[in-house]
């Protein structure tokens, strides 16, 4: 059960009273037998009421994958960071770290598509974006 804060309104003394959420106090002030109130401040829930750590809805959580994606967002963020910094305005966050590694033009950054197919393929695509968009 949660311990909730009473405070008198006439002297101003704290209660601490512990009781359920759907239920009200209704007693007094013990020192002056003035009208307490329920003061939102703080509200100390029993650790036994909360999940534990490694569980979520009866299933072991994947830490590793959860750290991974963090470490994916992080690298991310700072390619995106990068890339902006040249006047480079990728398409969006999410995957800046791998446009950033194997792009061969802005242009491709900038488009968020990489160029597919072999290399020589490669060289003569970024030769035509580079002929009708200027030098990337």
């Amino acid at each position: 059960m949660p311990i909730y804060n009473y405070r008198c309104l006439d002297c101003g003394l704290s209660h601490e009273i512990r009781h359920g959420f759907h239920e009200t106090y209704d007693g007094v002030c013990d020192a002056c037998e003035g009208v307490v109130r329920k003061y939102f401040g703080d509200v100390y829930i029993a650790a036994s009421a909360t999940p534990t750590r490694g569980m979520h809805d009866g299933k072991t959580i994947d830490w590793s994958g959860t750290k991974t994606k963090e470490r994916e967002k992080e690298r991310d963020m700072a390619a995106y960071k990068r890339l902006r910094s040249e006047g480079i305005q990728p398409k969006s966050i999410n995957g800046s770290a791998k446009m950033e590694r194997e792009a061969l033009t802005s242009h491709e950054i900038k488009a968020g598509t990489l160029l597919q197919g072999p290399k020589s393929e490669k060289k003569r695509k970024e030769r035509a974006l580079n002929d009708v968009l200027g030098s990337g």
